[in-house]
């Protein structure tokens, strides 16, 4: 069997539940004024890790350096979400940590394109590819507790939701309780 990271990182397609077009790829120097506006926008900031100085500079560091990175790694894929038009809708991360079976995922959906099924979307497709191509046995999320956007998004995605983790995240210097939800092997239909 050959290892997926041996080949670029893919492109994957799927569609909103609505049957808009989404394409998930590496990001470009388009998507970097998409990237800004999404990294410093209120939301986005209180509920992610995304840092509080985000400016153009880390926006091109995200397209050269951050995105790729994860697939030179052999740690799992970051991707750009891009609408019909080819527009920056968003962008996801599946890391693949210690056990080469379990990943995480990390997202956020650019303010102007929320509500339109782009990251349920986009999270169930990184989700399959992940574990029919990659060989994951189980996929996790987490949020902050109280981050509703992000739980309706995970649920819509197939996600089962497993409980709180006290003191589960870190973020901005403290530890915050964190919701979990797993999709694994066995939930593929």
């Amino acid at each position: 069997m050959t290892d997926p990271y041996d080949r670029p990182q893919p492109v994957l397609r799927t569609t909103t539940d609505r049957g808009e077009p989404l394409t998930l790829r590496l990001p470009d120097a388009g998507d970097a004024p998409g990237i800004l506006a999404a990294c410093t926008d209120p939301e986005t900031l209180r509920w992610t890790t995304v840092p509080l100085d985000y400016d153009h500079e880390r926006a091109l560091g995200f397209i050269d350096e951050y995105a790729p990175g994860w697939w030179q790694r052999r740690q799992g894929a970051a991707f750009v979400l891009a609408d019909g038009d080819g527009g920056y809708v968003g962008q996801i991360d599946l890391r693949v940590g210690g056990d080469p079976e379990v990943a995480d995922v990390g997202f956020l959906t650019a303010p102007h394109a929320r509500g339109h099924g782009y990251m349920s979307a986009a999270l169930r497709a990184v989700t399959e590819w992940g574990i029919r191509e990659l060989g994951l046995s189980r996929v996790e999320w987490k949020a902050h507790v109280g981050n509703e956007g992000s739980r309706r998004v995970a649920e819509k995605a197939g996600f089962t939701y497993e409980g709180v983790l006290r003191n589960g995240c870190a973020h901005r210097g403290e530890r915050r309780d964190a919701w979990i939800a797993s999709f694994v092997r066995e939930d593929l239909s």
